[in-house]
């Protein structure tokens, strides 16, 4: 009897089985955003995911946006990494794994690699397509955060395999929670008038967003086209290219970009209040026709354009989810010697005065001396911006005579002249205006470069500087320097020719080789200068004790030596030093000097 009872109790439980395992395989519940899904998070107190974890725990999604804080008690805020493993159900079909990281993360499906973006970035979306069979799945994603704000996130949902633009429908019209609806669209060209986009859409009250990448075969300016009804704006490679966010009738707008060819990302957003709905969405080189190119009025070369260009060391340049079009770079600053650089290439179609603005974020950006440097037309300005005295504003760098192509730039590095690594210099969007009527001047009759900017006042105004000067023979230039006042006159070192410069106030002028080296004596302890002077140091130093007439002619030192970004332009019968304390000086072959203001 109770083997009996013992077999029917085994053969129940084969019964149960089979019908659990059948109910299964006709169809396992549908999982999107991860629903359902308990994962077991594994923290760690470093970036490689190596040691013993720091916190273990249970997390019921990967929806995990903590910006500058730590993940959990024991964890520091910067970095950290942590691992998510889960088994999944899913039903059989075609599922988009959607991830979301800053920094980097990889992602594993049944042990198969299917997203690696193991590396330093901003905030950025990574989607890829896979089809599933019915049944549990492995998934195991892994992450580290190296510094700046931490993003994670991972979802997945069912659909048709997006192969143009991927459409996102809520129903409500400012694109929060989770879509409605997910769909591959041919192409952002709808005019539902006053009917619904689709079943489960309301006819008013929605909103949309598209996204697909764009294949360019040309390297030019094209002009994005928006015919909306309600509210629409447009992004090119996360610049903002059209912003019409308000209700309106049906209303077409446009917004020129130069970009580079190849695949750019570019997205669509668009909100359905009352009424008609329309969205419809084109771009074309040139003109919105697509034949000829026009010239272009407004040109911005944001921080992942083509036109950006950036050196120096890899691993020390950050990107953020901040700024101009959502992302920027920033680097920390250097006191005199220049690591990181980057140079914004407009590419200008039209010659002509342009107006150069810098974007300024409102975040990762506090330099008080970003040297900006416009080059154009053979010519060249700087600029020097307190980054950290604007927040989220276009700042105008001036206006300059662009002759327009690809050899025209706008250049910032990351070379301040504060103390060293105690700035954040800022890389964000540059902005290149056609204006008319202002700007450069063309070079006097003869002279093939035309001096610009405070150079250019003093040469325009003043007759007898251009006499004796004669031509520019080169374009301004930047240059690290250093000055020092005397009681009879004044120093200045350059560093681009290594020279340092004795101006005497009878007028007359020396230059000498800048031969100090480290490991030399900065001064002679011998020598000690009165109450309220200084004896110089260093190169000025050496000069004003060992050549004669240097010391008798200058006197002693009033000020202490000081650092700082210099101007300076070579003409055929002397030169133009700037100094942003001392205004223009400007020395002649024949060994005399003027200054201006």
């Amino acid at each position: 009897m109770a083997i009996t009872q013992r077999t029917n109790a085994l053969a129940r439980l084969a019964v149960l089985a089979v019908l659990v395992l059948s109910g299964w395989a006709a169809g396992a519940p549908a999982v999107g955003a991860q629903s359902g899904v308990t994962w077991r998070g594994e923290y760690y107190a470093n970036v490689s995911l190596s040691g013993t974890p720091a916190l273990v725990r249970n997390d019921a999604s990967i929806d995990f946006n903590w910006g500058a804080a730590a993940p959990g008690s024991g964890l520091p805020a910067d970095g950290f990494s942590a691992r998510w493993t889960a088994y999944a159900p899913f039903a059989a079909g075609s599922y988009t794994f959607r991830l979301t990281a800053d920094d980097g993360a990889r992602l594993w499906v049944d042990e198969q690699l299917i997203i690696d973006q193991w590396r330093d970035q901003s905030a950025t979306a990574y989607t890829v397509t896979r089809t599933m069979t019915a049944g549990y799945h492995s998934v195991r994603l892994e992450y580290y955060e190296r510094a700046g704000d931490a993003v994670c996130q991972l979802s997945w949902s069912t659909g048709t395999a997006i192969t143009d633009w991927r459409g996102e429908y809520y129903s409500n019209g400012t694109l929060s929670g989770s879509p409605v609806l997910v769909r591959n669209d041919a192409a952002v060209d709808f005019d539902w008038g006053t009917g619904s986009p689709a079943s489960g859409v309301a006819a008013d009250g929605f909103s949309a967003r598209w996204t697909r990448t764009a294949y360019l075969a040309a390297t030019g300016t094209y002009t994005f086209s928006a015919t909306a009804d309600d509210g629409v704006r447009v992004w090119v490679d996360g610049a903002l290219v059209i912003d019409k966010w308000t209700p309106q009738a049906r209303t077409t707008h446009t917004g020129v970009k130069y970009l580079g060819a190849g695949n750019h990302q570019v997205v669509v957003e668009y909100f359905e209040q009352t009424g008609s709905a329309v969205c419809i969405v084109s771009w074309a080189p040139g003109g919105s026709g697509g034949g000829a190119a026009e010239p272009a009025t407004e040109v911005i070369v944001d921080d992942r354009d083509s036109g950006f260009v950036s050196g120096g060391g890899e691993g020390s340049w950050y990107g953020r989810a901040a700024g101009h079009g959502g992302h920027l770079y920033w680097t920390w600053n250097s006191t005199s010697q220049q690591y990181n650089w980057a140079r914004w290439f407009p590419n200008l179609t039209t010659a002509g005065s342009w107006e150069v603005y810098a974007y300024i974020p409102a975040r990762y950006a506090t330099a008080k001396a970003a040297a900006y440097t416009i080059l154009h037309n053979g010519a060249q300005d700087t600029k020097v911006v307190d980054q950290s005295a604007h927040a989220d504003r276009w700042l105008s760098l001036g206006t300059y005579y662009f002759g327009g192509g690809p050899n025209e730039y706008v250049a910032l590095g990351d070379a301040t002249g504060e103390g060293y690594a105690t700035r954040l210099v800022g890389f964000d969007a540059v902005r290149f205006v056609l204006r008319s009527g202002t700007g450069s001047v063309p070079p006097p009759a003869g002279c093939s470069i035309a001096p610009k900017e405070g150079f250019g006042r003093v040469y325009t105004a003043d007759a007898t500087v251009r006499s004796r000067l004669g031509c520019a023979t080169g374009v301004e230039e930047q240059t690290w320097a250093a000055e020092q006042s005397f009681q009879n006159g004044y120093m200045f070192w350059r560093q681009d020719t290594d020279a340092i410069h004795v101006l005497y106030t009878n007028g007359t002028w020396q230059a000498y080789d800048d031969t100090w080296s480290v490991g030399e004596p900065e001064h002679d302890p011998a020598i000690v200068a009165p109450v309220g002077y200084y004896q110089p140091k260093r190169g000025f130093g050496k000069v004003w004790r060992q050549e004669s007439g240097v010391r008798s002619g200058l006197g002693w030192a009033t000020t202490d030596e000081r650092a700082f970004h210099a101007a300076a332009q070579r003409f055929e019968h002397g030169a133009m030093f700037w100094s942003n304390t001392r205004g223009i000086h400007v020395l002649y072959d024949d060994g005399t000097w003027q200054w201006f203001e």
